[in-house]
């Protein structure tokens, strides 16, 4: 059986990987890494579709990045 904080760690691990090229390719985000996290994990929900992301870096879809771009430009969920 998988430990769950391992399980969290490694998503934690995904989706930061995720964060670090949308800033790179978009914008830096204006808001705190926990709520990119939150909002990336909502865009990609589970494992299957962030791991899919993962394998493709350093590209990302078009769709990813334009909803970043919006997401970013309304204040991050502010």
């Amino acid at each position: 059986m998988i430990d769950p904080i391992m399980q969290l760690d490694a998503e934690f691990e995904r989706l930061g990987q995720i964060a670090d090229e949308l800033e790179r390719q978009v914008a830096i985000c204006p808001v705190t890494r926990p709520m990119l996290i939150a909002w990336l994990t909502e865009w990609a929900p589970g494992p299957d579709g962030q791991a899919e992301l993962k394998r493709e870096l350093p590209h990302l879809p078009q769709a990813l990045k334009l909803a970043y771009a919006a997401w970013i430009h309304h204040g991050g969920g502010r």
